[in-house]
């Protein structure tokens, strides 16, 4: 599968999944997600709340379902720069996802293997749609966790049966989770299932994508 290579502000034709504009939304969104791992965290230290590490903590936002797991609490609070995974899928909502909801919860639990993760978490979005943020220490653990076996399976398996689309971004929350900055996006990576050859391109950034960095 060729990677093509797209600039800062280039966007595809036909793919406006890959719009440079989806940027300013997609920060809002994981925005969200980082603010109720931060209330979740500042309630864990005033004693409010105790939390099982590896355990999911669910709730509803005007009907919509948000999920946060915290695998390393004493991690974010002590690494001053996080790195952050962020994705965005645009499912077949006609379909029966329950394979993809089993794999993603076999992906969870094995967290445990990969002690630099820090938390996982999730949001379902008004559309039917799900994005998830993945916090972890240091760049490597990333290319880790994507190679086991369980994750290798649902990204070349699963995500050609149950997304259209798929972006990923990458990036860093300089600081630390509690410093109340933004993240910053370095790298997207898109994939696009529509068609029987698997259309795949990635965007690297000189510097913080609009909107998401101060």
């Amino acid at each position: 599968m060729a990677t093509r290579v797209l600039a800062a502000n280039q966007s595809v034709a036909r793919r406006p999944f890959t719009s440079v504009s989806l940027y300013p939304r997609d920060g809002a969104t994981l925005s969200y997600m980082l603010e109720d791992l931060r209330a979740l965290l500042a309630r864990m230290a005033t004693g409010e709340m105790s939390v099982i590490p590896y355990q999911s903590n669910e709730w509803l936002v005007h009907g919509l379902k948000r999920r946060v797991i915290v695998a390393n609490a004493m991690g974010l609070h002590n690494r001053r720069t996080v790195c952050v995974v962020g994705f965005f899928g645009e499912r077949h909502l006609e379909r029966d996802h329950t394979p993809l909801e089993e794999a993603n919860a076999e992906i969870v639990l094995e967290f445990r293997n990969f002690p630099g993760i820090l938390s996982y978490s999730s949001m379902e979005l008004p559309d039917g749609n799900w994005a998830n943020l993945v916090l972890h220490d240091i760049p490597e653990v990333r290319e880790y966790w994507r190679a086991s076996e369980r994750h290798a399976r649902a990204a070349q398996e699963l995500s050609p049966l149950y997304y259209q689309t798929v972006r990923i971004h990458n990036g860093t929350l300089a600081g630390g989770v509690m410093s109340g900055r933004t993240i910053a996006i370095e790298r997207t990576k898109y994939w696009d299932y529509r068609s029987p050859k698997v259309w795949h391109a990635v965007r690297e950034l000189s510097t913080p994508s609009p909107g998401l960095a101060h």
